[in-house]
């Protein structure tokens, strides 16, 4: 084996879809989406020590992340050259482009996907259990103050009849409407299967620290 694949969990599902086109799979870590809730240095140790993991015998790891509000500045590679989207987040990676991803964000947008779902829903309920109804409103109240709808990302990856159903509690919850749009996978297609321009990855070599231009 000399590829690997660490994805952040909240893109399983369409690292899973894009994977099933491609005639051999490398080995696939999924980190954990609550790593998007800890402190950007929290969040860059942990990805450090998945990098730290990679065996000898990988000479290629794909990283499936964006720059993640700076958590991967800094990370070091071992023995194996690292490929990264030059992409802020994964928005362009499930748009297909950051001109999509600017057309949607035309209207102040929170973006959903089952995978995003899973782990908003997750820290929304908790926010529940821990600060009761009243409380959880007026946390989520501030929070998308500025936002004017909730728009699925409909990657094919998923049911997204399903999707909206289990949103269906916050929908009635956070009164903004929900809306649909089509995603593609084409960008996170290219970091599985090469080639890796400049001007779209990131390529750091071997025993190199990630340094970002921020240019994208």
């Amino acid at each position: 084996m000399d590829t690997m694949l660490i994805s952040c969990g909240t893109l399983e599902d369409e690292v899973r879809k894009v994977l099933t086109a491609m005639p051999g799979s490398p080995r696939i870590i999924f980190t954990e989406a609550a790593l998007h809730d800890k402190p950007t240095s929290q969040m860059r140790d942990a990805l450090q020590q998945e990098l730290n993991a990679v065996g000898s015998e990988v000479r290629r790891v794909l990283f499936a992340y964006g720059l993640c509000g700076g958590a991967i500045k800094g990370l070091v590679t071992g023995n194996f050259t690292l490929i990264i989207p030059r992409v802020h987040d994964c928005l362009p990676l499930l748009l297909g482009s950051r001109e999509k991803v600017v057309e949607a964000s035309q209207i102040p947008t929170f973006f959903l996907t089952a995978g995003w779902l899973k782990f908003s829903n997750k820290c929304y309920y908790d926010t529940l259990k821990r600060m009761g109804e009243r409380k959880t409103a007026m946390a989520y109240e501030m929070m998308l103050a500025n936002y004017k709808r909730f728009l699925f990302i409909d990657t094919g990856a998923y049911d997204l009849a399903q999707a909206r159903v289990d949103m269906e509690d916050r929908l009635r919850r956070h009164g903004l409407p929900a809306e649909n749009v089509s995603g593609d996978l084409t960008w996170l297609r290219r970091l599985m299967t090469g080639p890796w321009p400049q001007e779209d990855f990131l390529t750091i070599l071997p025993h190199s620290p990630v340094e970002w231009e921020d240019d994208s």
